[in-house]
């Protein structure tokens, strides 16, 4: 991975760049939503691009069309927030800071675990206005859950991926903690709370 070693490398107190690519699991939409918020800067969410009724997904050109579109527009800044391999490559390109998220196994199954416990209690609405529920997280295949499990040795090196993909010379944070996680939204002046 020869461009591994070309970026960036920043500690956690580095400025953020204007426009923002976030990678990982374990808070990733909520730490791209709330950079978004205190930059006044576009948040370009993924999964609210990508996903339909039904849990259908949109055609790959479609959503790429909508993401450029959604960069191009917003020349003051954007955020995105997603790994999502057709636009990988978009989003590394046109990014000034990356931030990876690559936390513990433990960390990103426990947050992702009581996300979707909740969610299917609520009955909350999310991308596309589909709602997870226990049967879908527990009795099938289509479970938040298992993709979790199932891809628990892929992030193993999921910095030494990201940094392969971006280009040279940009700004490249790594998450590794819950810890580092906090100390990055205080550093930043980042607040969930809105």
């Amino acid at each position: 991975m020869p461009l591994a070693n070309q970026v960036n490398r920043v500690d956690l107190d580095h400025p953020l760049g204007q426009r923002v690519a976030v990678f990982g699991h374990g808070g990733k939409s909520t730490l791209a939503a709330t950079i978004s918020r205190k930059a006044g800067s576009t948040h370009i969410e993924m999964d609210e691009i990508r996903q339909l009724p039904g849990w259908v997904q949109r055609p790959e050109k479609d959503v790429l069309a909508d993401v450029r579109n959604l960069m191009s527009s917003n020349p003051n800044g954007w955020v995105t927030d997603h790994q999502w391999r057709p636009a990988m490559e978009l989003m590394m390109d046109r990014a000034d800071s990356v931030v990876v998220l690559a936390l513990p196994f433990r960390t990103r199954f426990w947050r992702r675990f009581k996300r979707s416990v909740k969610r299917a209690w609520t009955g909350k609405r999310t991308n596309g206005g589909n709602r997870e529920t226990f049967r879908q997280h527990f009795l099938t295949r289509d479970s938040a859950i298992l993709e979790m499990w199932q891809g628990r040795h892929r992030h193993r090196r999921l910095s030494e991926t990201m940094a392969s993909f971006a280009r040279p010379g940009v700004d490249f944070f790594e998450i590794r903690s819950a810890r580092e996680l906090e100390q990055f939204y205080k550093i930043q002046g980042l607040s969930r709370d809105g």
